[in-house]
């Protein structure tokens, strides 16, 4: 099985992983801020350090803020 990850926002994306990775070197590997992103792996929010593994359902979402 492999991790399919979506980003959602101004910069649509979608990869796929054959392997284990930490959520901050996927971040790295499409150019994301950690800061301006939410990562939702399998319905739950993880920080950087989390492990993504081939079997999960990544999103990314762009944070808004608005006023």
């Amino acid at each position: 099985m492999i991790a399919m990850i979506k980003v959602r926002g101004h910069i649509r994306k979608e990869l796929t992983i054959e392997s284990e990775r930490k959520v901050s070197d996927l971040m790295k590997d499409l150019g994301l801020n950690e800061d301006e992103y939410v990562v939702i792996v399998n319905g739950s929010p993880v920080l950087g350090d989390h492990i993504v593994k081939k079997e999960d359902d990544v999103t990314i979402l762009e944070v808004f803020s608005g006023g």
